[in-house]
């Protein structure tokens, strides 16, 4: 019995020290404590889905997450000001209601509307969460509803960079798919098709892909068409 004991030991030390290998050690920022995080490996494929999803089955990673407070960690480093908005907002009952529902990614939306971060990247934010939602399907009408509403409140003459504009279009009308909602969706990609900004022969080839999928009435996840 005593050799079973110990062997047990043995295999759940070393099992420790596997889940350890990699990862690093993170501080958080809003109240000091430090904790281990397991950083994202390497993508295997330069491919994605339609939502721009990366095919690799190890993503979306989840962001470091504070485990204290439910603070996300969703980029390297944050300003003193920034800190200071965020602390309050972090404790407050709003925050912490919602720490253990809801993905990191869609934290991170939270947060950066918080700070007054452009909508652009909250909307951006909130595609990459519903990623995460990709097995919950209220989870993700949630999730991708807001990141649709989010996209539709900012004109295009808000964004300068024509990538901006383009993804901003892409992944509404993919997100209208998505949710069944295929007259909108159908709309988007037609006046998507007849835009100059769309004229190069991979975006048609997305644009008519996306279009026949609709006429399907297929709200499912779908590769790009390369």
């Amino acid at each position: 019995m005593r050799v079973v004991v110990v062997c047990l030991l043995f295999l759940a030390s070393v099992a420790t020290a596997s889940a350890q290998e990699g990862s690093v050690e993170r501080t958080c920022p809003i109240d000091g404590n430090r904790f281990r995080y397991q950083p994202p490996p390497p993508l295997t494929s330069r491919e994605t889905y339609l939502d721009q999803r990366p095919v690799d089955p190890n993503y979306p990673w989840p962001h470091a997450k504070c485990p204290g407070n439910g603070f996300v960690l969703y980029k390297s480093g944050f300003t003193e000001a920034e800190l200071g908005n965020l602390r309050e907002f972090v404790r407050s009952d709003q925050y912490r209601q919602l720490v253990d529902s809801h993905s990191t990614h869609y934290l991170e939306a939270l947060l950066r509307k918080h700070l007054g971060e452009s909508p652009y990247a909250v909307a951006w934010s909130l595609v990459q969460a519903s990623w995460q939602a990709a097995g919950d399907p209220a989870r993700y009408k949630q999730y991708a509803g807001e990141a649709l509403a989010t996209y539709d409140a900012i004109p295009l003459s808000a964004l300068t960079d024509i990538r901006h504009r383009i993804l901003k279009r892409m992944l509404s009308a993919e997100l209208a798919r998505r949710l069944g909602l295929f007259e909108s969706a159908r709309d988007r990609l037609l006046a998507m098709r007849d835009d100059g900004e769309f004229s190069t022969k991979f975006l048609q080839r997305i644009v008519e892909f996306q279009l026949k999928l609709v006429r399907a009435k297929d709200t499912g996840n779908h590769r790009i068409p390369y």
